[in-house]
C-alpha cells in the first residue's frame, strides 16, 4: 500500500460519520488496505461548501494533523484524498450516502464494491512506486478501471511535477471532459509524458485539428481523457502545503478557527467567501511543457487571471497561487488499456449496472471490470427477469395473498427487505431501501425511481418515520420540466394541485428540487406500512387522467395530499445516513443469513410434517445461477445437509414417503439447474452407472438399509457440488435422473405389499390344452385422474369417476394362459391385433428358461416386460438376483415346470393402438395376472379387489409408477367412483358402482364417442412433470388436486341425472385440470388436437372434450351435443386444412356393464376374435 493515509470526504459531517461507521469500517474494507494505513472520513470544515480545491487543502491539513498526533515527527508518507462529491442531485438515490458508496456487484468478489473501493485498489496498484510524500487526489463519481500489471515507474521524473491521469475514450465522450494533448502517442503500456496542451470540454473539431490529440485504438478514434485523478509529487505537494499554511489557510479547519477567534461575531461561512476549485484555481496555475515553451511567465499569469473560471476570484489570491505553483510542471500518466465511466446521473447508473451485468463485462470499461446481476439476495415467490439487477435484497412473496412478485428487465433492486408482500416493478426502474410488508400489492411503474430512507430522530415506541422518494428516471431535479416523467404543468393541472401544495413562499425557485412531493410514512415495529398513498400514482402513470375517476384512486390521492411530504432538499438534510448504512450492512450480515436458515428450516418442517404447503427453492436456484462458482456453493451446502439428514433418517424410520418427496425435490432442483446453466460453458463428466454406490439398494422394493442410503446421498451430493463448481450440466442431469429414480422407488415401496413365493399345488393347475382367457373393457376417465397416482393418492386422497367401455362392440383387451407339453420353459407373447378382424399387426415373443432371463423386467421398453413382471408380482418367480444361480428352486414355477416336463404359454392381446390413454397397460396387466393366476390355480386372482393391488404392485416393479384408476376401470364394469383415503399405506381402493337409468344409458351410448388422434401418448414424461409439481406443492397444484377429487363426484351425479350439458362442462374442466397438472410446455395438448377441440366446440358439435388418460396424444373423449353424430363432426373438420383430420379414426363407444371376465377355451385355436365379445 503506497499511501500512509487515505482521506475520504463526504458532503457533510453527518455523512462523514456515517461513512466511517459503515463502509470505512475496517471489517468492510478491501484487502489492499492494511492495518498501518490511517483512514479518515471527513467533510469540509463546519460543513462549508469550499469547492474541490478548498476541500483538498482541508483534507491535507487534517491528514497532517492526525499524522503528527500519531507520529512525533509527522508523516513522510503519501496521502490519497477521495472526494465523495456533493449533493448527487442528478442521481437522487445516491444523495443521502453519496455516489462514493454506490454499491456495485463486481463478479468474482465475495463483498459488494463501490467507486471508492475501486479507486483505492486501482490507484494502490498503479502507484505502488509512488515517491514518499506525494499527494493523490481523486473524485469518486467515476468508476476507474486500470488493468492489473506492473506499477507505474517514476524513474527520472522530477519531484516537482504534477501528474494528471488519462485513459483513452471515444471522442463523443471526450468532448464532455478534460483532454490532454501530447507530442507523441505511446502505443502500449503506462507512460509519463510531457503535455502540450490541456483542453477543457473541447469540440470534436478542435481535437481533430491538433496532431497527436486524436489516435486510433481498438479500431476507434480516441482522445486522452482526464480521469479526475491528480498526483502531486513530493515537492509539488509541499508547494500545495505552503499555500495551505499561508495564503489559503482559511480553507482549513485550523485557519477558520484562528480567524473566528479573532472575530467572535463572525460566522464560519463568512470566513470562506468563495469556493476554491482544484482545476480552475490551482491546476490552471501549473504550466505544461508546451505552455512553458510557447509563453512567457507574464503571459501565462495574464491568461490565468483572465480565465473565465477565475473571473470572480480575488486577483491578489490568484497571483499568490500562481507564484507558488507556476514553477511546477503538469505532466500526464497515460494508461492505454485503462478506462473509466462517469456515474453522474440515474440513467448512467442504470445503464452501467444493467449493460455490465447482462454482458458480464461492462462495455464502457472495455471488458476489464465484470459485473454480476445478483449479489447478496434472496428471492422467493418472485418472477425476476434475467435482465434485472438485484443487490443486497430480500424479497419473499411466497406467502403473499396477492400472488408472486414481478421484476421486469432493465430494473435495479437494491437494499430491499420485503416479506409477505407482492411487488411488481416495471422496466428501467431503481427501487432502493423498500422494507417491511404491506397488505396491498406494491406497484412501481416503468421508468421510475423509488427509495425509502429513515429520517433522523424519527423513532418512537411503536414506529419509525421514513420518507419515500418517488421520481421519474428522466426527471431533472434542478428544473421545472418533468415530474414523474410527465410535463410538470400537465401534472399539476390534471391532478388539480396548486403551487402552494408543493412550494412555500420562501422558495426562490419552483423546481423539482424543492417540490414537496415525497410522503413521510410510518413503519410499525413489526414492519407493516401502508401503501395507500401511492396507489393513485401507480394508476395515474399507467392509465393517465382517466384513472382519476376511480373512487379508490381518488381516496388514495386524498391520503397523499393530507400527508406530511418533503422535498429533495429537505430529504438531504433530514435523512439518517448512519442508520441507512447500518441497515444495508445488516441485510447481508444478519437478515440474509437468517432468512436462508429460516427458509431451510421451514422447508424441513413442511416435508417432515407432510404438509400440503409449497416448497420453493427459488432462492437456491437463483443464487447458484447468478453467483460465481465459489460463492454459489455457500447456500447450497446447508440446504443439501438438511436434505441428506432428512432423507437418511426417514429411510431409517421407514417413512419412505417423506424421503421420496425430498429426493424428488432435489432431482427437480438439479434438473432446473442443468437447464439454466446450459447458457454457460459446460463439460461432459456424466457419472458412470457405478458412480453412486448402493443406488440399487434404494430400488429393491423392500426395506432399504439406511447405511446404504447414507452412502448413496454422500456420493451424489459430492457429484452435485462438483457439477456446480464446474458448471457441468451433463453431470447435473445425471444426478437428477438418479435422484428421481430413487424417489420413484421409495414411492413404490410405499405402495407395494410383498412378493411372497407361492407354494404350487399342481392338482389345481389348469388341464393341459386349455386356455384360460381373461378379457376386459377399456377405461374412459371422466374426472379425478392424477389423484389416483402415488404419492398423490396416499398423501392427499384420491377419487376418480370412470367408465368401462367397449369399442366397436368389443372388449379390446385380453390375456390367455395355458400349460402345454409341446413347450419348454415359458413362452411369452405380446400381440397387437386389428379390432375388426383380429389379424396380427405386431407381435413379440420371448422364451424364458431361468429366472435370469427375466433380469430386464424393470425396463418398460424390454420385450414382454409386462408379462415378466406378472410372474414376479404373483410370487411365481423370485426377483432375479442379477447373476446366474445354481439353485434351481430359486426359479420358482420354472423349476416346477421342468419337474413336470411341461411348459407354460402366456399371451397378451390388445385391439387398441399404442399409447391409447384408455388404461391399456394396467388393464392388460389385470388380464395377465388373472389368466396366469387361474391357470396355476391361485385362488387370490379370482378376487377382483386383490387384483387391483396386484396390478399396482406390478406397475411399481415395471417402474412405470402408475396409479389405480386404470385397472379399476377395466376390472369393474359400468360407471363407478373409485376412492382411496389419505395417509393409508399401502393404498386401499374402494370401488362404488352406479346404475344408470335406461334413458340416460341410451343417450350416453349415442353421445359418447372416441376418436384416435393418430399420435401415441407419451405418459412417462408427463407423469414425471406431474410428480415434480406435486412434490413442490404450489397452491395452484394443491387446489387443482382438490378440484379433481370433487369433480369426480359431480360427474357421477350429472350422468345419473342425464344432464349431458353439465357433464360436457365438467369434462372440459377436467381437461383443463389435467393440463395444469402436466405443467406448461409439457406437450400434453398437441396443437392439432387443440384446434379440433376448439372447432367442434365452437361449431356446436360437442358439449365437452378431453384427451383420455394423461394426455399428449392417444384417444379423444367427446360428448356430442344432442342430435349430433360422428358424421357431423367429420363434416365440420373437412372444412379446415392442416388440423390432422386425415389421422383421425372414429370408434363407436358404449358403456360396458361387464368388467374383467375369465373363461376357458380349447387350445385348438391360438386366437379367436370372439373371445373379445360381450359374454353376458
Amino acid at each position: 500500500m503506497p499511501f500512509h493515509t487515505i482521506v475520504v470526504t463526504s458532503p457533510d459531517a453527518t455523512a462523514a460519520k456515517a461513512a466511517f461507521n459503515g463502509p470505512l469500517g475496517r471489517e468492510n474494507l478491501p484487502s489492499c488496505i492494511d492495518e498501518r494505513t490511517k483512514l479518515i472520513s471527513s467533510s469540509d470544515p463546519f460543513d462549508i461548501r469550499m469547492g474541490s480545491g478548498g476541500g483538498t487543502l482541508a483534507a491535507i491539513q487534517e491528514a497532517d494533523h492526525i499524522a503528527r498526533l500519531r507520529e512525533d515527527q509527522g508523516s513522510k508518507g503519501s496521502i490519497l484524498i477521495i472526494h465523495a462529491g456533493g449533493q448527487s442531485s442528478r442521481c437522487p438515490t445516491q444523495m443521502t450516502l453519496g455516489k462514493a458508496w454506490t454499491d456495485l456487484p463486481l463478479a468474482g468478489q465475495t463483498q459488494l464494491s463501490n467507486p471508492t473501493y475501486i479507486l483505492i485498489e486501482s490507484l494502490s496498484l498503479l502507484l505502488g512506486n509512488l515517491p514518499c510524500g506525494s499527494i493523490a487526489v481523486a473524485a469518486s463519481d467515476v468508476i476507474l478501471d486500470l488493468k492489473k500489471g506492473n506499477p507505474m515507474s517514476f524513474e527520472n521524473i522530477s519531484n516537482d511535477n504534477v501528474l494528471g491521469l488519462a485513459v483513452p475514450a471515444p471522442l463523443a465522450t471526450a468532448k464532455n471532459h478534460g483532454v490532454f494533448l501530447m507530442r507523441r502517442i505511446h502505443e502500449n503500456g503506462k507512460h509519463i509524458s510531457d503535455v502540450e496542451r490541456f483542453f477543457q470540454k473541447p469540440t470534436i473539431d478542435l481535437m481533430g485539428s491538433h496532431p497527436y490529440c486524436v489516435f486510433t485504438h481498438n479500431g476507434q478514434q480516441m482522445a486522452w481523457i482526464d480521469t479526475g485523478v491528480v498526483i502531486f509529487l513530493p515537492e509539488a505537494a509541499n508547494a500545495l502545503r505552503n499555500l495551505m499554511n499561508h495564503e489559503l489557510s482559511h480553507y482549513t479547519k485550523s485557519g477558520i478557527e484562528s480567524r473566528l477567534a479573532l472575530n467572535k461575531d463572525a460566522a464560519p461561512g463568512e470566513i470562506v467567501k468563495m469556493k476554491l476549485e482544484l482545476y480552475s484555481h490551482l491546476l490552471l496555475a501549473i504550466p505544461t511543457k508546451g505552455s512553458k515553451e510557447r509563453e512567457s511567465k507574464e503571459t501565462r499569469l495574464k491568461n490565468y487571471l483572465s480565465n473565465e473560471s477565475n473571473a470572480d476570484f480575488c486577483r491578489e489570491t490568484l497571483s499568490n497561487i500562481f507564484e507558488k505553483l507556476s514553477g511546477l510542471e503538469l505532466k500526464v500518466c497515460t494508461i492505454l488499456d485503462g478506462s473509466f465511466t462517469h456515474l453522474g446521473t440515474t440513467n448512467e447508473l442504470i445503464d452501467f449496472l444493467i449493460s455490465g451485468a447482462m454482458s458480464h463485462r461492462t462495455e464502457v470499461l472495455k471488458g476489464a471490470l465484470k459485473l454480476s446481476s445478483r449479489r447478496f439476495y434472496f428471492l422467493n415467490g418472485v418472477q425476476a427477469d434475467n435482465r434485472c439487477v438485484i443487490i443486497n435484497s430480500i424479497i419473499d412473496s411466497s406467502a403473499s395473498f396477492q400472488g408472486p412478485s414481478l421484476i421486469k428487465g432493465g430494473s435495479i433492486v437494491e437494499h430491499c427487505n420485503i416479506e409477505n408482500t407482492t411487488i411488481r416493478i416495471g422496466s428501467s426502474c431503481i427501487v432502493s431501501g423498500l422494507r417491511g410488508f404491506s397488505s396491498d400489492a406494491i406497484e412501481i411503474p416503468s421508468n421510475m425511481v423509488f427509495q425509502m430512507l429513515p429520517l433522523s430522530s424519527s423513532k418512537s415506541e411503536e414506529s419509525t418515520q421514513y420518507v419515500c422518494m418517488y421520481l421519474g428516471v428522466t426527471d431533472d431535479v434542478k428544473k421545472h420540466e418533468l415530474c414523474y416523467g410527465i410535463p410538470f404543468e400537465k401534472f399539476l393541472d390534471e391532478i388539480g394541485l396548486r403551487r402552494d401544495d408543493l412550494w412555500c413562499h420562501e422558495d426562490s425557485q419552483e423546481i423539482l428540487w424543492n417540490a414537496r412531493i415525497h410522503p413521510v410514512i410510518a413503519v410499525q415495529d413489526q414492519g407493516r406500512f401502508d401503501w395507500t398513498p401511492f396507489i393513485w400514482l401507480s394508476r395515474y402513470l399507467r392509465e393517465g387522467i382517466e384513472s382519476l375517476k376511480d373512487v379508490s384512486v381518488q381516496s388514495s390521492l386524498m391520503v397523499w395530499r393530507q400527508m406530511k411530504r418533503l422535498s429533495l432538499s429537505e430529504i438531504q438534510e433530514n435523512t439518517d445516513a448512519s442508520c441507512e448504512f447500518l441497515y444495508r450492512l445488516k441485510i447481508r450480515s444478519k437478515y440474509l443469513p437468517d432468512k436462508i436458515i429460516s427458509s431451510i428450516t421451514s422447508i424441513k418442517e413442511i416435508i417432515l410434517n407432510r404438509e400440503h404447503r409449497e416448497v420453493k427453492l427459488d432462492f437456491l436456484i437463483d443464487s447458484i445461477i447468478n453467483e460465481g462458482s465459489e460463492v454459489r456453493l455457500n447456500y447450497f451446502r446447508d440446504t443439501m445437509l438438511m436434505f441428506q439428514e432428512l432423507i437418511v433418517s426417514k429411510v431409517k424410520d421407514g417413512a419412505y414417503d417423506i424421503s421420496s418427496r425430498s429426493l424428488m425435490l432435489l432431482g427437480d432442483l438439479c434438473r432446473n439447474l442443468s437447464t439454466m446453466l446450459r447458457r454457460h460453458c459446460s463439460t461432459e463428466h456424466a457419472p458412470k452407472n457405478d458412480a453412486f454406490p448402493y443406488f440399487d439398494s434404494l430400488r429393491s422394493l423392500s426395506d432399504v438399509p439406511s447405511e446404504d442410503c447414507d452412502i448413496f446421498m454422500k456420493h451424489i451430493f459430492n457429484a452435485i457440488e462438483s457439477a456446480l463448481y464446474l458448471s457441468d450440466t451433463a453431470l447435473l442431469s445425471k444426478c437428477s435422473s438418479y435422484l428421481e429414480e430413487a424417489a420413484f422407488s421409495l414411492t413404490a415401496s410405499c405402495v407395494v405389499t410383498t412378493f411372497p413365493s407361492v407354494q404350487f399345488d399342481y392338482r389345481k393347475f389348469m388341464p393341459l390344452g386349455k386356455w384360460v382367457v381373461s378379457s376386459a373393457p377399456a377405461r374412459v376417465d371422466l374426472s379425478g385422474g392424477w389423484s389416483d397416482t402415488p404419492p398423490i393418492s396416499y398423501e392427499f386422497g384420491g377419487a376418480v369417476a370412470c367408465l368401462a367401455v367397449t369399442l366397436c362392440n368389443r372388449k379390446p383387451l385380453s390375456a390367455r394362459c395355458r400349460l402345454a407339453s409341446d413347450i419348454s420353459g415359458i413362452k411369452l407373447t405380446v400381440e397387437n391385433r386389428d379390432i375388426d378382424n383380429g389379424e396380427i399387426k405386431e407381435i413379440d415373443t420371448v422364451y424364458i428358461e431361468t429366472a435370469n432371463d427375466m433380469s430386464d423386467f424393470r425396463d418398460p421398453l424390454a420385450k414382454c416386460a409386462l408379462l415378466k413382471c406378472a410372474f414376479i408380482a404373483l410370487g411365481t418367480i423370485p426377483i432375479p438376483p442379477g447373476n446366474s444361480s445354481n439353485n434351481e428352486t430359486e426359479d420358482g414355477i420354472l423349476y416346477t415346470l421342468r419337474k413336470m416336463q411341461i411348459g407354460l404359454e402366456l399371451v397378451s392381446t390388445s385391439l387398441l393402438p399404442h399409447g391409447s390413454g384408455l388404461g391399456t397397460s394396467s388393464i392388460l396387466a389385470a388380464c395377465i395376472l388373472s389368466s396366469l393366476g387361474r391357470c396355476l390355480g391361485l385362488e387370490s386372482m379370482t378376487d377382483k379387489h386383490a387384483l387391483i393391488g396386484k396390478v399396482l404392485n406390478l406397475e411399481q416393479l415395471l417402474s412405470t409408477a402408475g396409479g389405480w384408476q386404470d385397472q379399476v376401470g377395466g376390472i369393474y364394469g359400468g360407471l363407478k367412483l373409485c376412492t382411496a383415503d389419505k395417509n393409508v399405506i399401502p393404498v386401499h381402493v374402494d370401488v362404488e358402482q352406479y346404475e344408470i337409468p335406461d334413458k340416460a344409458l341410451t343417450d350416453f351410448n349415442e353421445r359418447l364417442v372416441l376418436a384416435y388422434s393418430g399420435q401415441p401418448r407419451l405418459a412417462k414424461n408427463i407423469l414425471q412433470n406431474v410428480l415434480r409439481q406435486w412434490a413442490k406443492r404450489s397452491p395452484d397444484i394443491v387446489k387443482n388436486v382438490h378440484d379433481l377429487v370433487n369433480g369426480a363426484r359431480q360427474c357421477i351425479t350429472s350422468i345419473q341425472r342425464n344432464n349431458f350439458k353439465e357433464l360436457g362442462t365438467l369434462l372440459k374442466t377436467y381437461w383443463a385440470q389435467k393440463k395444469i397438472m402436466a405443467g406448461e410446455n409439457s406437450g400434453v395438448e398437441p396443437i392439432g388436437i387443440k384446434r379440433i377441440f376448439d372447432l367442434l366446440s365452437s361449431e356446436g358439435v360437442t358439449e365437452g372434450h378431453a384427451l383420455a388418460g394423461a394426455g399428449g396424444g392417444g384417444f379423444m373423449t367427446l360428448i356430442l351435443c344432442k342430435g349430433m353424430t360422428i358424421e357431423d363432426a367429420n363434416n365440420v373438420l373437412d372444412n379446415y386444412e392442416n388440423i390432422g383430420r386425415e389421422s383421425l379414426k372414429w370408434y363407436t363407444c358404449k358403456l360396458c356393464s361387464e368388467g374383467l371376465e375369465s373363461f376357458t377355451a380349447d387350445d385348438s385355436s391360438s386366437f379367436n376374435i370372439d373371445w373379445h365379445d360381450i359374454k353376458a
